[in-house]
């Protein structure tokens, strides 16, 4: 049976953003891709085709991920399957955290805190948080602008963050206990692996000038409030790591 390199809720991206090879974007940050979070994870049965069989080149795999990503033009979430070769884990990420990446806190410090979120205990009401949120903030895009100065043209390097995909905060609303169905193939091979629990999460749909609600995976969020605040969020500071 093929091996999952990645779990469920675990923050990955396609292979191809920007900042798995740089600290800062270049060229237009609306071609890059979003962060994601796996929701699912499928195993294919032994029958599926991953190789051409003209060519004998490999045209699939026998792993894939049902992930979830923010699209913040429409304000709603979104699901796509990626194989598990096209992903990479936000622990590959370079993200300056200041302007700067030379200093104490860098990338480096994102992705140690990543590593220690935890799935909030279900409380009705209480607000919660996308995984991905920090990274899609924190994200920067660097430019080259020509100006005059002392009668010279010379270029300066322009960084500006660059936050589409950026989410929202939730307010839970609902939980339910999810029964998988097939979860395992005739000859007792496993072929899926899915969240046993729902959060039900509301949040404002600034594009549509509503209120949205839906079911995702508990874990897809996190309890850590990802910016301070003068007031909390939430008071639970004495709650459980695991919301099942």
């Amino acid at each position: 049976m093929p091996k999952n390199k990645f779990n469920l809720g675990e923050i990955v991206t396609f292979k191809s953003h920007p900042l798995l090879y740089d600290y800062y974007i270049r060229g237009d940050g609306k071609l890059v891709p979003p962060f994601l979070v796996i929701s699912e994870i499928e195993f294919e049965n032994k029958s599926k085709k991953v190789v051409e069989e003209v060519t004998g080149s490999k045209i699939a795999e026998k792993v894939k991920y049902k992930c979830v990503f923010f699209d913040d033009n429409r304000s709603q979430f979104k699901e796509v399957f990626v194989y598990q070769s096209m992903l990479e884990s936000f622990k590959s990420i370079c993200i300056a955290r200041n302007n700067e990446v030379d200093k104490k806190e860098t990338y480096e410090s994102l992705i140690s805190e990543a590593s220690l979120y935890t799935v909030p205990n279900y409380e009705y009401s209480k607000i919660v948080y996308f995984k991905t949120k920090k990274f899609e903030i924190f994200k920067k895009r660097i430019s080259v602008r020509q100006i005059k100065k002392k009668n010279k043209i010379i270029d300066k390097e322009i960084i500006q963050y660059v936050v589409n995909y950026a989410t929202p905060d939730f307010v839970l609303t609902g939980i339910k206990k999810q029964i998988p169905e097939n979860k395992f193939y005739s000859n007792g091979d496993k072929r899926k692996i899915s969240s046993e629990i729902l959060y039900k999460v509301k949040w404002f749909n600034s594009n549509q000038m509503k209120f949205s609600e839906q079911f995702l995976p508990s874990e897809c969020f996190m309890k850590e409030q990802p910016f301070q605040t003068i007031i909390k969020h939430n008071h639970d500071s004495n709650e459980k790591e695991s919301g099942k």
